[in-house]
């Protein structure tokens, strides 16, 4: 991705350290964070999204295919299984760790706590800029309830100071009421609203509460956007011996160091490319193939012959 797109920067120890947090060149969307999250949720099984839940027939049977099979099956399609690949165990640690993120004193997700049900999830806020200017985009994905996971949800708010003050609480408001909505004690209303008027648009927004929610506002620790270092950032590689210049003689006198021939670089077959976490859940991108030479002009042809 970087030779293609950046061919002229190497990557680096630094980069590996950015993009583990999310920063750096991570790209994603909403949905593909949604559906790593709720990977981990099923315990590592990852199904493929659907827009559509059910077609049926006027009569109300199962709308069928041209191959005579239910267009939209009730089961969702399995896209990839890592419980092969990761351990009980390992995945277990893995979401103790979102709920702690959620439900553990100090954590930045202490806003999405609900009464009644157990929410897990995960903080972020990424720096961008746009025309010169910086700006931040708050993050929060979650999924409950935390045993038997139903829904996930991820909010990306353009503008958000940090995730837990403002993407924090919407991604808690849409789960409080689709987990009300399944127990018939909230009725979803399509309303029409003015357009939304500020004096900056451009202003962060520092905070969203909503005062009718049932939501518990937790701890009001937020995580701290380090931007002491960017992605450029260079790091010593691992493996080098150490530069020690050998300590002197009686006479004060520094002998010198006999030069060691270097080894000469033996051929070795290229490594087969393994695909990565994100690779085997989303897929590869594939560079797009270059344009076809245009044809010679009329003119060219007639020099040619």
């Amino acid at each position: 991705w970087m030779r293609i797109y950046y061919p002229q920067e190497r990557w680096s120890q630094a980069y590996t350290a950015n993009v583990s947090i999310g920063q750096g060149y991570d790209l994603c969307t909403p949905l593909q964070m949604a559906m790593a999250y709720s990977t981990v949720a099923n315990r590592g099984i990852s199904y493929y999204p659907r827009l559509v839940k059910k077609v049926l027939n006027q009569d109300g049977t199962p709308a069928l295919d041209e191959d005579g099979k239910i267009a939209v099956p009730d089961q969702p399609k399995v896209h990839a299984d890592f419980r092969t690949e990761v351990s009980p165990a390992d995945m277990e640690l893995e979401r103790r760790g979102f709920w702690n993120v959620v439900n553990a004193d100090g954590g930045t997700g202490g806003r999405a706590r609900l009464s009644g049900v157990q929410v897990a999830g995960k903080t972020g806020t990424a720096q961008a800029k746009y025309k010169g200017r910086e700006d931040t985009i708050s993050w929060f994905i979650c999924w409950a309830p935390f045993d038997n996971p139903k829904y996930t949800v991820a909010v990306m708010a353009q503008g958000g100071e940090h995730g837990g003050t403002v993407a924090c609480p919407i991604a808690a408001r849409i789960m409080e009421r689709s987990l009300a909505m399944d127990e018939g004690k909230f009725d979803a209303q399509v309303a029409w609203l003015p357009p939304a008027h500020r004096a900056n648009p451009f202003q962060m927004i520092k905070e969203v509460s909503f005062r009718d929610s049932g939501i518990n506002e937790g701890s009001g620790d937020e995580e701290n956007a380090d931007t002491s270092q960017g992605a450029d950032v260079q790091m010593a590689g691992a493996g080098g011996d150490p530069d020690v210049e050998p300590e002197a003689d009686s006479r004060g006198k520094v002998a010198r160091r006999a030069a060691v021939p270097a080894a000469r670089a033996m051929p070795v077959a290229a490594p087969q490319p393994q695909r990565n976490f994100f690779q085997r859940l989303f897929g590869i991108k594939r560079p797009p193939a270059p344009p076809p030479p245009p044809p010679p002009s009329r003119k060219q042809r007639n020099t040619t012959r």
